[in-house]
């Protein structure tokens, strides 16, 4: 008989944890030549999965549990790590414990791999399958998948992004891990280990699998990140097929908080021209104290845009109060920066017009714009390295 180690990484799952369990268990009789070995990979879950974990494990020999490092990538592959290691599958088998993807499709997965594919991939979108999710969450799966196969490639897969797979050891010790970004906190991993997989050699085939919303727990999904990484990896991915081997994934991560900033910073310069407007032509505030004023309106709705989405993730030493207070203070060198930009060309240039396109366009306009670019640096750099900073650096 084969072995076949079916991985089931965890993140607070303890409301489905045992019965999905026994549901990937209960498909050991419908897997001819497999025995079935359950390794639940837990990513220091804070609402009490690996005591449940442990529980199982006590009380039946084919279970066994482990701690991990955080993040989805981190769990899928020391899980598997651990595997070959300690207990010697024939097969890796990996599946998310929230029970979307149904535990019948184990079986086809192993039948798969005694076909001679070195490589099953459980589809939504083969005949049989089947994704049952809401609208919106079809669509964005539609999408995330079609992107993928587009621009990453290859054609002939479907489905880039569901976890339920299943390879063999020696497959997955060819996997390049040193490129895939593994270690990510993204569910990136899923798109990512297909692609390598496909370049360390994979015969690969798809199976119909059932997959539908979730009972018990959370998405752990993030919708805007994960379709950054999705068009980031892939088109990443491409160009490395195309020869150029710049990390263009890895940069545009670094880059996605500066990014994330750039557009709370759109909204902000939409709020403080807007007041600008207001004081120059409501209350005949000249355009230097007219920046001042709506420079610091701006302030607050940066902030709060921020603090809740931009730097969200952030562990700072500082609370709330303290991060508006430390805003505040280094935008300052921003509104400074402004003012004294908008000074300096109003002294220069004075308070014309210019005709463009039929219009009479003030000068005071320009002078505003002009300070974006400087401004937003100065913020980004010293929010960065002051207000958001991380308590590890």
């Amino acid at each position: 008989m084969k072995k076949a180690v079916i991985l089931l990484y965890t993140y607070n799952e303890k409301e489905n944890l045992e019965k999905f369990v026994g549901e990937v268990l209960n498909q050991e009789k419908h897997s001819d030549g497999w025995n079935f070995e359950i390794l639940i990979a837990d990513s220091s879950s804070p609402d009490g999965t690996f005591e449940i974990a442990k529980r199982l494990a006590k009380n039946n020999p084919k279970i066994h549990a482990i701690t991990v490092g955080k993040g989805l990538g981190v769990a899928v592959i020391e899980g598997h790590q651990y595997s070959i290691k300690h207990l010697k599958p024939d097969a890796l088998v990996q599946l998310d414990a929230d029970g979307q993807a149904k535990a019948d499709v184990v079986p086809r997965l192993l039948k798969t791999i005694d076909e001679g594919y070195n490589l099953a991939l459980g589809s939504r979108f083969v005949k049989g399958g089947k994704n049952d999710l809401t609208l919106l969450r079809r669509i964005f799966t539609w999408g995330s998948c079609t992107f993928s196969r587009l621009i990453m490639g290859p054609l002939d897969i479907q489905e880039f992004t569901n976890s339920a797979r299943a390879f063999t050891p020696e497959l997955f010790n060819k996997i390049n891990l040193k490129r895939l970004p593994w270690r990510e906190q993204s569910y990136i991993i899923q798109p990512a280990f297909l692609n390598e997989a496909v370049l360390a050699g994979a015969k690969y085939k798809e199976v119909p699998l059932y997959f539908k919303n979730r009972e018990e727990g959370y998405s752990k999904n993030k919708v805007f990140n994960y379709t950054y990484d999705v068009i980031t990896y892939s088109i990443d991915a491409r160009l490395r097929k195309w020869g150029f081997n710049g990390n263009f994934f890895r940069m545009s991560r670094r880059a996605k908080t500066f990014i994330k900033f750039g557009i709370v910073g759109v909204t902000g310069t939409i709020v403080d021209f807007a007041f600008y407007k207001i004081f120059i032509n409501g209350f005949d505030f000249n355009p230097a104290t007219a920046k001042g004023f709506s420079a610091e309106i701006a302030v607050v709705n940066n902030f709060i845009w921020n603090n809740f989405w931009t730097f969200k993730y952030r562990k700072t030493k500082t609370n709330l109060g303290q991060k508006f207070l430390i805003f505040n203070l280094v935008s300052v060198g921003g509104i400074v920066i402004g003012v004294l930009i908008v000074k300096l060309l109003d002294m220069t240039f004075g308070s014309g017009y210019v005709y463009i396109l039929g219009r009479h366009i003030a000068y005071n306009n320009f002078y505003f714009f002009a300070t974006i670019p400087p401004v937003m640096i100065w913020n980004f750099v010293a929010n960065h390295l002051i207000t958001w900073k991380n308590k590890e650096d």
